[in-house]
């Protein structure tokens, strides 16, 4: 009988390599169809393969997180929900290189198609695990992650385009930088983290997806319509500001609650060795 811990690794390197496959099909048919030079596609295909290693090595040190939160069962397979999100991960180095090549390459009307399925994934993975009861440790680990991965590359990218005012670029790389340093002072504090969604995160990650999205249509739409994209820069760029205040109280909240559980936890064991000093 096959161990459950050795059949969840074998899922997980079968995912990662499915998806590093798919991703090459993907850039594959861009390329043969618009005749994208080895110019692209030999950097690309160094970067995605060491991309999704990396992915494969997060993966192996999490596989314990592959719990389903509400029964506490552990998953022997990677689950649908968190294929999903994997394949949002998965597909950044492919929307980077693609993004850079629009400049060279007639490929910006199935390029939007692309960026929008990838937006799209967002709200399915969400869906499945609630609808299937498939809500584990690693997903919402993996959710975030993608979600803030994608937004980054997409940033640099479109402020390398001027797609997107400097002013907001600045406010979206303050945003997950500081996401960035509460996460790792948590991690070296406690030794653990795990992202809890707030309201006003998923609408930052959800109003800066759809702005991006607007942003690539803004490539055809004629002049006189700019008035749209000020004003949804500004809507957007109030909910990442909002976000930031909600991050500092989420994270100085988070650091109260963990302290008190290490003052309870360490009282705990010294009133254990008190016990046992007192029975000897």
């Amino acid at each position: 009988m096959k161990n459950p811990n050795n059949r969840l690794i074998r899922s997980i390197e079968m995912t990662v390599v499915s998806l590093l496959g798919f991703q090459g099909v993907v850039f594959l048919a861009f390329a043969l169809s618009y005749g994208i030079t080895s110019a692209y596609a030999v950097p690309f295909a160094a970067t995605t393969i060491g991309f999704h290693s990396v992915v494969l090595i997060l993966l192996y040190r999490f596989r314990d997180d592959f719990i389903i939160e509400d029964t506490g069962e552990r998953l022997e397979r990677v689950n649908l929900a968190n294929v999903v999100t994997l394949a949002r991960l998965s597909s950044l180095p492919t929307v980077l290189f693609l993004v850079l090549a629009a400049k060279d390459y007639p490929i910006r009307g199935p390029l939007v198609a692309l960026v929008a399925a990838v937006f799209a994934t967002d709200f399915l993975d969400g869906w499945i695990s609630r609808t299937r009861k498939q809500v584990t440790r690693i997903g919402k680990l993996a959710d975030s992650t993608s979600d803030y991965s994608l937004i980054v590359v997409l940033s640099i990218v479109y402020q390398y385009y001027f797609l997107i005012p400097t002013w907001f670029f600045a406010l979206i790389v303050s945003r997950l930088a500081l996401q960035t340093v509460f996460a790792f002072v948590l991690l070296a504090i406690h030794g653990s983290f795990f992202p809890k969604a707030t309201f006003l995160g998923k609408a930052t990650v959800a109003g800066t997806m759809g702005l991006y999205a607007l942003e690539t249509v803004r490539l055809f739409v004629p002049a006189g319509y700019g008035w749209v994209w000020t004003w949804s820069e500004g809507l957007v760029g109030l909910v990442v500001a909002a976000s930031i205040v909600d991050k500092v109280i989420a994270f100085a909240k988070h650091a109260r609650q963990a302290s008190r559980r290490d003052v309870g936890t360490k009282a705990a064991g010294a009133g254990a060795d008190a016990d046992q000093t007192n029975k000897e």
